[in-house]
């Protein structure tokens, strides 16, 4: 049994076991069906989503029919199908089935199994790219607190879910509450890099609260230590207003970063880029996020892009373009995040300025 895996497979793996099963007799016998499984958890693990999903969908039947519908295997094909459909943003349909997967495996096979906590991260992130986050956040208290209670406070699994937690309250600006979390797991963590690691992200949200400039020389001091730290420094700097900088420390974070998390670097350099009056390569950057699909069209990231895009276009001239876009994307924010939220009154300083 295999959920979703991370680190990509040479594609000459994947075309050797494709061109194997091609050639199968019975692509239902049992042999093949665990071929199957194994090509797409490498489908997975290469981010080819819309691959991924065709072959699931055709999966899920014949391991219905030979295992049952709650063997793990079933399962686990039915999370990767909807990771597939979350990938490439589309989290409406992935939310029930996730739902559904994630109760039978509890139900089934136990709360404390690996795919039972994947299944339901599974579902805390859809619940994520469909901006549902207090949705998300439930899941992510649940899952916490059982780990916290079960596998003990300073588990992987459990830090690995603060941390979750603190995307979503960022998100909704509860920085506060974020801070406390992440002030709370730093005293549990077992190794320097481990703390080093949340205190960098602790350092990120009172930047947020507040002065960012009084957290540039720590987090630049971590960053020395531990270079993976460089997104953090750069989502200082930028705050702090220091867009050149923040721009050529997200053009290094690229090369580490993968799936999701690429896209939301690559998106944090396109604004980068455009404060740093490079438009050319923030109109490129912005435009290839949009372009891979991974949010609803609705979704502050993608909202967000908008803004940028339009941003780079009032610098170049087309003001009342900007001025028109960019109050599509304050009511859009609002509409998810509500008028009081910091993202709405940042929007509504950059129509203002056209």
């Amino acid at each position: 049994m295999g959920l979703f895996r991370t680190k990509p497979e040479p594609a000459d793996e994947v075309v050797a076991l494709q061109a194997a099963l091609a050639k199968a007799r019975n692509p239902r016998s049992v042999p093949n069906l665990r071929r199957r499984l194994l090509l797409g958890q490498l489908l997975l693990k290469n981010e080819d989503w819309a691959t991924g999903e065709r072959h699931y969908t055709d999966l899920v039947p014949a391991l219905t029919d030979e295992f049952g519908p709650r063997e793990p295997n079933t399962l686990a094909a039915w999370a990767n199908l909807a990771y597939c459909q979350t990938s490439q943003g589309r989290p409406a349909e992935a939310i029930p089935l996730l739902e559904r997967t994630a109760e039978a495996f509890e139900e089934t096979w136990g709360a404390r199994q690996p795919a039972t906590f994947k299944t339901q991260l599974f579902l805390a992130e859809a619940y994520g790219v469909a901006a549902q986050y207090e949705d998300a956040l439930a899941v992510l208290d649940a899952h916490v607190d059982y780990c916290a209670a079960e596998l003990g406070p300073a588990h992987a699994l459990t830090r690995a879910g603060r941390r979750r937690k603190v995307v979503m309250l960022r998100a909704l600006a509860r920085y506060e509450t974020a801070e406390q979390l992440l002030s709370d797991g730093e005293a549990l963590c077992e190794t320097d890099e481990q703390r080093d690691a949340f205190r960098g992200l602790l350092l990120v949200v009172r930047a947020e609260i507040g002065d960012p400039e009084a957290a540039i020389a720590p987090v630049r001091e971590l960053f020395e230590k531990w270079p993976k730290l460089g997104e953090s420094l750069a989502t200082v700097l930028l705050l702090a207003g220091q867009a050149r900088e923040a721009a050529d420390l997200l053009r290094q974070a690229l090369g580490e970063a993968r799936g999701r998390g690429a896209l939301i670097v690559r998106g944090a350099l396109a604004r980068a880029c455009v404060e740093s009056g490079n438009l050319d390569e923030a109109e490129q950057a912005a435009r290839a996020v949009l372009a891979a699909g991974a949010w609803p069209a609705g979704h502050p990231v993608v909202l967000s892009l908008r803004a940028t895009l339009a941003r780079a276009a009032a610098q170049r001239g087309d003001r009342a373009g900007a001025a028109a876009e960019l109050e599509s994307v304050v009511a859009g924010l609002k509409a998810v995040l509500g008028a009081a939220h910091p993202r709405v009154a940042e929007a509504t300083g950059w129509l203002a300025e056209c």
